[in-house]
Order: C-alpha cells, then structure tokens, then sequence
C-alpha cells in the first residue's frame, strides 16, 4: 500500500504530464494555424498586387515584376488562361507543365473569381498553398493568376517551435515536480512526525507530538497530544486500579479462577495453587484442562460455560487432607470460580462435637464415683466409720478432678478466644522459676527413680504472665516425669533434662526424657484438646485429660513464641522459642 506522500507524489506527477502534454499539443497546433494563416494573408495581399500589376500592365509587366522579386520571397506565381494553359510561371518552365483547367483552385476562380487549395504538389514535390483569382489584361482578355507558396518551410519551423516549447514546457515542469514535491513534503513530514510519535506511544513509550506544519496539522498534533494525555492518565488509573485489585485478590484467602471463552486461564491468584494440589504455579495464559485436575472444578467450569452457575464440594488429599467449597459463575467473558478453604471451619465444627463428646465423657468418670459414694453414704445401715471416711475421700479427689478438669477448660478457652490474662504481664527470671519448678518436681511421688537434670543460665530475664508461664512449665515436667514413670516403674534408668539456652533474640527451652514417648501417629495432633500421646491409658488412671499440651501451647503462642515436639532417639522431646522481649 502506497504511503500518502506517494500518491501525492504520484499526483502531481500526473497533473503535470497531463499540462505538459496538453499544453505542447495546444501551443503548437496553435503556432502551426498561426503561420498557416500569416501564409495565406501573405499570399492574399501578393495576389492583389499582382492582379493590379496585370490590369495595368499585362502579361509582360507582370512578368517583369515578379521575376524581379527578390529569391527569399518563395511565392510561386502562375498565370493561366481560360482553356487552362500554362502561360507564366516563376518556377518551371510553362511548356513543360500540365493543363491546369482540372485544379481545384483554378476551377473555383472561373466559377467564383477566387479560389484557394492546400495539396501537394508533384511537380515541387511539396504541400502548397494554392490561391487564385481570376484578372483581367489592359485589353480585356480574362487570364487566372494563381499565387502559391510552399508549406516545408512550415512544417520546419512549426517543428523546431514544438521542440523548442517542449525544452521550455520540461523545464517549467521540473521546476513544477521539484515545486510540488517540496510542497508534498511540507505536507506529509508533519504527517509522518505525528504517525512515528503515533508508533512510539503504542509500543509504550512517552513521546511528545510535534507541533509543526500547517495550522491544522497544528490542531490535530494539539488534539492528538491531548489525547495521548488523557489516554497516559487513563492508562495510569487503570494499572493503579488493577494493582489494587490484584493486590486484594492475592491478599485474600480464598482462591480465584478466571477462565476466558478459549479456555485459557486469564487469572488465578497464589491462594489457588495453594488450595488445589498437581497445579503449576504460574497458570495465566495456559488451558485450564491441562492446569485443573479436580474433576469436581472441571464439572463446574463446564456448567458455567454453559451459563449455568454451581457450586461443589471437594476433598483434597496431600501432606494434610483440605475441605473446599468452589462456586462457578459464568461471566461475559468466560467463567469466574472461586475457592473457599473450609478446611478450619470443618475442624472447628469437629474439635466442637469432640469437644462436647470429650468433656461429657471425662466428666461422667468422676461423676459415677461420687454418686456411686454418695449412694452408698446415703444408705447408711451398717457401713463402717472407715468405709464412710474412705467414700467422703473419694468424692474430695473426684471433686478435686472435675474442678481440675474444669478450670483447665476455662483456662484453654480463655487462652483460644484472645481474653486478656487476669494477672498483667511482669518481669520474671526464667531460670529462676525454671530451677523452683526442677526443684519440686524432685520431691514428687512418681519421681522417686527419675534423674532429673538441669541445664540453666544464671539469669534469664523475662517479661510475661507468671502464673501461665509456670503453669506451661509444669505442665511439660509433669508429663515428662508421668510418662518416664510409667516406662520404668520403680526401676531405675528414667532421666529428665530441662535446658535454657540464650539464642539471641530468643530463648530456647528443651524438655527431653527417655520414657514412653509420643507415637508418631499423634505427633501431629498431640497439641490439640483431649489428645493423649498413649490412647490406651484409662481416664480414671493416673493420666490426665489431654488438655496440658494444648495449654501449654496457646500459653506459649499468647507469649509470641512457638512449641515443637521434635522426635528424638527414645522418649520425647519438646522444644519451645520464647522471645526476649515477651508479651
């Protein structure tokens, strides 16, 4: 396709050749009828002279005069008599030539008294131009006076005036094409300017329009600028606006999916490939049925297509098992799913049921005991001092058991739902009260054959809750010299290490012990309510409620730290970072 500026090129260049060319055409016909008729007007005012000449002097006064005249004057004068003779001729000799009562020109003159012919002539072998006229001598005899002249002198000057016109009408036109293409060019360069700053500003860059050519290049560079303006500004709005967006889809937790109508993932956020397992991590641009595997979102997704909105429930297997709630929209351009991971709420609504099916179960063990106890008080009779003083003992440590029970219930509610602590946050020394609790645990009925050692720094200053702090504490000695125990009995070879090290920013605390251990079936789950690290223990035993180490780590998490149960040779080991700073 041609540019502008050739078919403007191309134009002047037409309009010029056709100027040039009618122009030649015209100015030389001209120059050719002009001379044509100077001849004729030439030969009219000789032919009058000589018809004179030969009413006044005749035949031999008109001889005498013409062959008189001068040999540049090329006007051929013949005399002819009425039957057609020829009786003088300037040029060849009358014997030699024809009758000439057949001439055209000579038969118009006796007709009418003039003539006039343009034809060749063979005996000059030449175009003439023939005029004649009929005259009459001194005595009265009618003679035909023809005067001719020849047109080759014509044709030659008509011809080198055409050359002549055509150096002129070339130069003029080249002057004009280097006119025009000078003017095409004042038009066009703004033009081209505008279309490569055009170019520039779509490939991205920020270009200024140049304001140069003609006024309403002028306007349109104006306008086209802008315009570039207000597009930059649109453009900019428009990525702050989908910076947001896309910053609030990525923060979200929830999965997004948008499919466009080919089928090519258009976007998922980080949140999806975190929810769904076999996906790669960069989606955009790729089909989604070569990127989705779950056979429930490909179901939902075809639905939508369909423009049939759903929604589905699905299990993901992986480390950890995920509940997902994925809901499909059809939108204008495709499909829109979303993924919501219900996993938590599923093992809320399931800590609820089992926490509600725990506690009534714990609690209905020390129930029986006091109302089998009370029972039997309640019977009196026969029943020995003794056996009423041994039932009243059981309904105390029963007592003593649910209120345990209890106010650790309270307690691990409190520390779930954020309650701020009764006591305020003070300055402790955890070596200090790590060393105490070391040392009361020493005197402790079940540790009679348990070596239990220290590892402490002089000073481990602290800032949080004491009484919680100590609880935590407690809590991991109590079940490491309960679970050392019940490995060894009376035997000796149990052994407790409880070790503080300075990390920096951090404090880090080691409980280890060489007694039943943690499973690794419950590794995961030891931290949560009612889960003991030895299912087959009974809850009447010596063993607790399963609700130390959930404490123990809400406690730890309400302090900024964290809780590990590492897996050691033999035994369990418990690690805990504690920042200095606290809570």
């Amino acid at each position: 396709m041609k540019t502008l500026r050739g078919r403007m090129t191309d134009l002047v260049a037409m309009v010029l050749a056709l100027a040039l060319l009618a122009g030649w055409l015209l100015i030389a016909g001209s120059i050719e009828n002009r001379m044509h008729e100077q001849a004729r007007n030439n030969l009219e005012s000789q032919l009058a002279i000589i018809a004179g000449i030969m009413k006044t002097d005749g035949l031999q006064g008109l001889e005498i005069n013409v062959r008189g005249w001068p040999g540049e004057q090329l006007t051929r004068v013949t005399v002819i008599a009425m039957d057609g003779k020829v009786l003088f001729d300037n040029e060849a000799d009358p014997a030699t030539m024809d009758n000439h009562a057949g001439r055209p020109e000579v038969r118009q003159a006796l007709l009418s008294g003039d003539g006039s012919n343009l034809r060749y002539s063979r005996t000059m072998e030449s175009d003439y131009l023939y005029l004649t006229r009929l005259a009459a001598t001194p005595d009265g005899t009618a003679l035909v006076i023809r005067v001719s002249r020849s047109l080759a002198y014509i044709a030659a000057a008509v011809s080198d005036a055409r050359w002549r016109l055509l150096a002129s009408l070339l130069l003029a036109g080249a002057v004009s094409m280097i006119a025009g293409l000078w003017f095409v060019r004042q038009i066009t360069s703004p033009l081209e300017d505008l279309t490569r700053s055009a170019l520039r500003l779509q490939e991205g860059e920020s270009f200024h329009f140049p304001a140069s050519g003609s006024s309403e290049v002028q306007r349109l560079a104006s306008a086209l600028q802008d315009m570039s303006q207000r597009l930059d500004s649109a453009i900019g709005d428009l990525r702050l606006e989908r910076g947001y967006l896309k910053s609030l889809l990525e923060s979200l937790p929830v999965g997004v999916l948008v499919v466009d109508s080919e089928g090519r993932i258009r976007y998922a956020n980080a949140a999806l490939s975190e929810l769904l397992r076999d996906t790669p991590r960069k989606m955009e641009n790729t089909p989604y049925l070569s990127a989705i595997k779950a056979p429930e979102l490909l179901g939902l997704l075809e639905k939508a297509f369909r423009g049939m909105p759903g929604k589905e429930t699905l299990f993901v297997l992986g480390k950890t098992e995920r509940f997902l709630e994925a809901q499909a929209l059809p939108i204008e351009s495709g499909a829109l799913v979303v993924l919501n991971d219900l996993t938590e709420r599923q093992r809320l609504e399931e800590a609820r049921r089992t926490f509600v099916a725990d506690a009534g179960h714990e609690l209905q063990t020390p129930l029986t005991a006091i109302r089998a106890a009370a029972e039997l008080l309640v019977q009196g009779g026969d029943v020995l001092e003794g056996t009423v003083t041994r039932m009243a003992g059981k309904i105390v440590e029963q007592q003593e058991r649910m209120t345990s029970l209890v106010d650790d219930m309270l307690l691990l509610s409190r520390l779930e739902s954020g309650t701020p602590p009764v006591e305020e946050p003070e300055d402790l020394d955890l070596a200090s009260m790590l060393g105490s609790l070391v040392e009361n645990f020493r005197s402790h009925p079940l540790a009679s054959f348990i070596d239990i050692k220290e590892n402490l720094p002089e000073k481990a200053p602290f800032r949080g809750a004491s009484e919680e702090m100590r609880r935590a504490f407690g809590n991991l000695l109590d079940n490491a010299v309960k679970y050392t125990r019940q490995r060894f009995n009376d035997s000796p070879g149990g052994r407790v290490l409880v070790c503080l090290f300075d990390r920096g920013d951090n404090w880090e605390l080691i409980f280890e012990d060489n007694g039943v251990g943690v499973p690794p079936e419950v590794r995961e789950t030891v931290f949560e309510r009612f889960q003991r690290g030895e299912r087959h223990r009974s809850r009447s035993g010596a063993g607790g409620y399963g609700l130390g180490l959930a404490i123990v780590k809400r406690i730890v998490s309400s302090h900024g730290g964290r809780i590990e149960n590492l897996e050691p040779q033999e035994g369990a080991l418990f690690r805990l970072l504690l920042p200095k700073q606290g809570c």
